[in-house]
């Protein structure tokens, strides 16, 4: 039986935010980037959350220049895909301010997505998991 589909424009409206504090989601735009290996977004935005800072990875940037990022844990949501949990994402210091979210492939790996662009959508498909197969099984 086919899993559901969602179809979607070059941008996804998202919502991220910080239940630890009473502060609104803010409503930004996402847009797909198979070559970005994480979410990734202006530090402006996560200091507007108030999140708090789980780690630091050096990151590669489209233009090849090094960066450090930060990394936070949020809440995102995804309303035409039915998404809404947590997420870690990883913020840099962007010359200028940005609402785009980068949804990269550490969000992308849940899912099947295929790009129609003629029509300039996205396609999406709840990837299943592999099935698990013990040693044993591997080999018969």
């Amino acid at each position: 039986m086919p899993g559901k589909t969602w179809i979607t424009g070059p941008d996804i409206e998202l919502a991220l935010n910080n239940p630890s504090t009473q502060a609104d989601p803010e409503r930004l735009s996402g847009i797909i980037d198979t070559g970005a290996s994480v979410i990734c977004l202006d530090s402006r935005v996560t200091s507007r959350l108030g999140l708090v800072a789980s780690n630091r990875k050096r990151m590669q940037m489209a233009d090849g220049k090094e960066v450090m990022a930060t990394g936070y844990r949020a809440r995102m949501k995804i309303p035409v895909l039915e998404f809404d949990d947590w997420v870690e994402v990883f913020a840099v210091d962007m010359d200028f301010p940005s609402t785009r979210v980068l949804l990269g492939r550490s969000f992308l790996k849940s899912y099947m997505v295929t790009y129609d662009g003629p029509r300039e959508l996205f396609e999406f498909h709840k990837a299943e998991p592999e099935p698990y197969l013990s040693p044993e099984e591997q080999y018969y």
